[in-house]
């Protein structure tokens, strides 16, 4: 999906929301408004890059229970969290639960900009990297699970002669395996074969 950078506001207060949306216009980005964390929650698509500029103080669901919602979605953009009121116990739990800027609103326009600059380019970087691994998994899941045994066995450290014989097969049946494996990869030596593996989240989550 190649959209463009999208700043989705949520604030229950109409002028200020508009004058977000007049700012990030300035600075050509789009925006989409919304009045409660309920209301971004119904049209939420988390494949919609940009970042999110969101109120502490909401009816209903306010900005920090938004927050823990949306951290829910692998893809969520960078959150950028404002108050009326100076409150660390909340700036605190704001930046623990990931978010990237915590901003009284009493902020100056520059320090918004930078902010949603930051946001943006973090959101670039973290999207590519989604996509990149991605692409790594699914040549990953063209391995037959023989080769997926072997392949484990190499990052192990194993030589294939104790990969033979741990699987029961020849060693000549290991080199051949490795030699497709490398090929399905697209890999052509053991640390770009090692290099696929950490960046396409062998061993952190499977």
């Amino acid at each position: 999906m190649n959209a463009e950078p999208t700043v989705q506001i949520v604030d229950d207060d109409p002028a200020f929301r508009e004058s977000l949306a007049v700012l990030m216009l300035s600075m050509g980005l789009r925006s989409k408004t919304f009045a409660s964390g309920d209301e971004l929650l119904q049209q939420f698509d988390e494949n919609l890059p940009g970042c999110l500029i969101i109120d502490v103080r909401m009816p209903h669901l306010s900005g920090l229970a938004l927050q823990e919602r949306l951290a829910e979605f692998p893809l969520c953009p960078p959150v950028i969290i404002l108050t009326g009121h100076a409150e660390v116990p909340t700036a605190l739990r704001a930046l623990k639960q990931g978010a990237l800027e915590f901003l009284q609103k009493t902020f100056s326009e520059g320090e918004l900009r930078e902010a949603v600059q930051r946001a943006v380019a973090l959101d670039a970087e973290r999207r590519a990297l989604h996509r990149a691994r991605s692409a790594r998994r699914r040549r990953l899941a063209l391995l037959s699970n023989a080769e997926r045994q072997v392949l484990e066995l190499v990052l192990a450290g194993y030589p294939n002669k104790r990969i033979a014989s741990n699987l029961g097969v020849s060693q000549r049946a290991v080199e051949d395996r490795r030699a497709r494996i490398m090929q399905k990869l697209e890999v052509d030596t053991l640390p770009d074969l090692v290099r696929f593996a950490i960046e396409a989240g062998l061993g952190a989550d499977g």
